[in-house]
């Protein structure tokens, strides 16, 4: 058994509402009740709705001001594409349903190891500017199911072979958590396997309890083998 290194991203969560100040449409029309983890830009000044359809598998909702629809990315089912919200004026906000885990950010499809580069989510947006033109260089994230939470942090393991490996996470005592999420994705179904402090927790994508399974201050300890295990840790923490 081996300790790894692992790849950690940590990204500052900023809300939506604050940023679409003076754009009428966007605040009061984007679905904030159903969207969960989410990236947004605004790319560009003015944006003609018509151009965005090609970069969209389906369309959910149209009007006027903007435009909802889905994306495909590439190993993933068409119920599992991202969903995207596109404005005249130019935000584009990638986003999954409140009900998905914030590990969805995770890009299995893509993904062959070391730092983590991009996340589904990014992916999306880039698929939508790279249609209509403008920019992503300003991306940034907001989970709209914890709109308290400020700081997010992605920490991505990897181990190919069939030995087990392992690396540690401790929440600290005056940190609030509002989430910690999980995906596996299994590079051999016969040898694979993930755990949290022992327990075995499967393939694909799920929620620790935070009173039950990862407390805050105890030090929980992650097991892979023959997979790539991501983490995504939704929290505040205390000002300076």
């Amino acid at each position: 058994m081996k300790k790894r290194y692992i790849s950690m991203m940590f990204v500052a969560l900023l809300g939506l509402g604050l940023l679409f100040a003076g754009s009428a449409c966007a605040a009061v029309d984007f679905p904030a009740d159903e969207a969960g983890i989410s990236a947004y830009v605004h790319a560009k000044d003015s944006v003609n709705l018509n151009n965005v359809k090609p970069a969209l598998a389906t369309i959910e909702r149209e009007t006027e001001d903007y435009i909802i629809g889905t994306v495909a990315l590439s190993g993933y089912t068409e119920t599992q594409y991202p969903h995207v919200y596109v404005s005249t004026d130019g935000w584009v906000v990638a986003y999954f349903p409140n009900d998905r885990p914030s590990s969805w950010l995770f890009p299995w499809y893509s993904y062959s190891g070391g730092a983590i580069s991009t996340t589904t989510l990014a992916d999306t947006v880039d698929i939508v500017v790279d249609q209509v033109g403008g920019s992503s260089s300003d991306l940034k994230y907001y989970n709209f199911k914890y709109p308290d939470a400020t700081r997010m942090m992605l920490i991505i393991e990897n181990e190919g072979s069939n030995a087990w490996t392992y690396f540690k996470v401790k929440i600290p005592e005056t940190f609030m958590p509002y989430e910690v999420a999980w995906s596996f994705s299994c590079l051999h179904s016969s040898y694979c396997g993930f755990q949290l402090d022992g327990v075995s927790k499967g393939s694909g994508y799920g929620v620790f309890g935070l009173s039950s399974e990862f407390e805050k201050g105890v030090e929980h300890t992650l097991h892979v083998k023959r997979g790539r295990a991501g983490l995504v840790l939704l929290y505040d923490e205390p000002s300076s």
